[in-house]
């Protein structure tokens, strides 16, 4: 990316069409593209941190990172002008914003006092105040679209507790997977003390070996981020992983060891262009996996010894972009081993695999591991099944947001259970993404747009055909609505009464001005979720006695078959 890409016009245009629905104005969706994009957060927490509104006493966002222990306070600041920079007014008056969360006593105060309920509702949900108290550390975070200039960079140098992301540092720090990227020079890597493996791979020439840290540092574009162009990652900052590597590097005892703890760089380069038993020179290279390493290494450089050596895969693209593109999005996620990869051949998620191909007669592939082969046909992860099943089956739509239990706590209440089919899964997951209309009929469009919503809405719908005996009895035995082919006519079912679930919906929060609806939270609690879809079975029961017939319900009088 480069900084003229940030321009308002442009960017508007080229990146923020996304967030058209989940953002009122420029910079709101600024803002959730910043948060999802350069401080890597998912949809569902990139919504949760937004605060931005009235009386927002200068704070955007605030997100708590538990695994770094810091509490980040976001403001942005956006221009439409392509001349405007940044002074230092906009960060003087953040840095006396930061003031009012200097203290957990501050903070208590900052609760009862502010009139955005937005602000108030994210520091009550995060434990803020607490967390400030068990010693979590307060990170400012100014994000802007524009360039600093040299007053920023004064006044910047005078503070610590302010961090800048402006047009520069964020094209930088932009990953477009799509441009090749890295440094145009050669380099030679010391392989002195180290034996080479040597692997060819369809034409792409690949040495494994170890090389010095010393010798590694000298390697351009590690200060300045050009080294690291495709790295998805980066470096993630002052994390406990980049301390815990400090730390490691600090113990000269342990650089020996440091090969058997450490996931070692993905290098790539253009071309090999010589090799001797002592050195590999190459030309034109970038680092795609390893930001984090190399940088906390330059970071301690005076304690490096020349024991400390790191495992180097070194693979020569010969200008393939596109094979460098698929290098680089694998190795960036090779993700550590999650619960859902030990399930991925337990005989239940085996037997639903099989189960949902059958139903669909290949149509549909159920993946049950990251990075299976199912090219051509609709995907159903495993893992979003699970989320569906939890919302509809267990009536937990409150849950959702708690993706990781989907294949560990939760994986026998969701999947062991004998109801639990291939046919079962396909017909509540079409059902589920058969909601889009339903949500536009919703008229606060943040929480149309919030990823619970579309969960709790599924479950009220499940609910009120529930409610139904002859309703119960189809959800009951989906099995034989697809057998018999009338599957396409009971998602058209689910999806028609979502429409009319959403319109009582809109009345139940009607009365709750946006600011003061913290559907953030009451999406996430069991007692307003039980509440509010119990009053919208109540009036759709009321609506369909006033007309005195169900079509819907007479649709569903059509899928009871008769089983043996």
């Amino acid at each position: 990316m480069k900084v003229d890409d940030l321009e308002f016009s442009k960017f508007a245009k080229d990146h923020l069409r996304y967030y058209e629905q989940r953002g009122s104005d420029f910079p709101s969706r600024f803002l959730t593209w910043f948060l999802e994009h350069i401080f890597r957060l998912d949809p569902l927490e990139a919504d949760d941190a937004k605060v931005d509104a009235k009386h927002d006493k200068g704070v955007d966002a605030v997100y708590v990172d538990d695994i770094s222990e810091t509490v980040y306070l976001i403001q942005s600041k956006t221009k439409e002008s392509n001349k405007a920079t940044l002074g230092d007014v906009d960060l003087k008056s953040f840095a006396g914003t930061l003031v009012q969360f200097r203290t957990p006593e501050l903070i208590a105060q900052l609760v009862a006092e502010t009139k955005n309920e937005r602000l108030k509702q994210a520091l009550i949900r995060n434990s803020v105040e607490d967390k400030i108290r068990a010693g979590y550390h307060i990170q400012g975070t100014f994000i802007t679209n524009i360039p600093k200039n040299d007053d920023a960079i004064t006044f910047l140098q005078k503070t610590d507790n302010i961090d800048l992301y402006d047009a520069e540092r964020i094209a930088a720090e932009y990953i477009d997977l799509d441009v090749d990227g890295g440094v145009e020079q050669e380099f030679f890597f010391d392989i002195a003390d180290s034996e080479v493996i040597e692997y060819d791979a369809g034409g792409a020439a690949t040495r494994i070996f170890l090389a010095p840290a010393l010798n590694l540092l000298k390697m351009s574009g590690i200060s300045d981020g050009t080294l690291f162009e495709q790295n998805v990652r980066l470096s993630l900052g002052n994390t406990k992983v980049n301390r815990s590597l400090r730390e490691s590097i600090k113990k000269k005892d342990e650089h020996k060891n440091f090969p058997l703890y450490h996931n070692g760089l993905n290098v790539l380069c253009k071309e090999i262009k010589s090799e001797t038993s002592e050195k590999i020179t190459v030309q034109n290279y970038v680092v795609v996996n390893g930001a984090q390493s190399l940088t906390s290494l330059l970071a301690e450089k005076s304690k490096i010894s020349a024991d400390l050596k790191i495992l180097v895969k070194l693979i020569e693209v010969k200008g393939d972009i596109s094979l460098s593109q698929k290098i680089t999005r694998n190795s960036n996620n090779q993700n550590a081993i999650k619960a859902r990869d030990l399930k991925s051949n337990h005989n239940i998620q085996q037997r639903l695999k099989a189960e949902v191909n059958k139903a669909t007669s290949g149509e549909y592939a159920y993946e049950i591991k990251q990075g299976e082969s199912n090219k051509g046909k609709e995907l159903i992860s495993n893992e979003s099944a699970g989320l569906v099943i939890l919302a509809i089956d267990l009536e937990q739509p409150w849950n959702c947001h708690q993706k990781y239990k989907v294949m560990d706590d939760l994986h026998s209440d969701i999947f062991g259970r004998p109801g639990v089919t291939g046919a079962r899964v396909l017909a509540l997951w079409k059902s589920f993404q058969a909601l889009d209309e339903a949500l536009k009929q919703l008229d606060n469009v943040q929480f149309a747009h919030y990823t619970l919503t579309r969960y709790f809405l599924a479950y009220a719908v499940a609910r009120i055909i529930r409610d139904d005996p002859v309703g119960a009895q189809v959800m009951a035995d989906l099995d034989a609505v697809v057998e018999k082919g009338r599957l396409d006519d009971f998602v058209e079912a689910f999806a028609s009464l979502a429409v009319a679930a959403a319109n009582d919906l809109n009345a139940e929060v009607a009365d709750a001005e946006d600011e003061h609806f913290d559907f953030k939270t009451d999406l996430k609690s069991s007692k307003w979720c039980r509440q509010i879809s119990t009053r919208m079975l109540a009036q759709y029961k009321k609506d369909v006695g006033r007309k005195k017939a169900d079509p819907i319900a007479n649709i569903f009088a059509k899928m009871v078959f008769k089983t043996k």
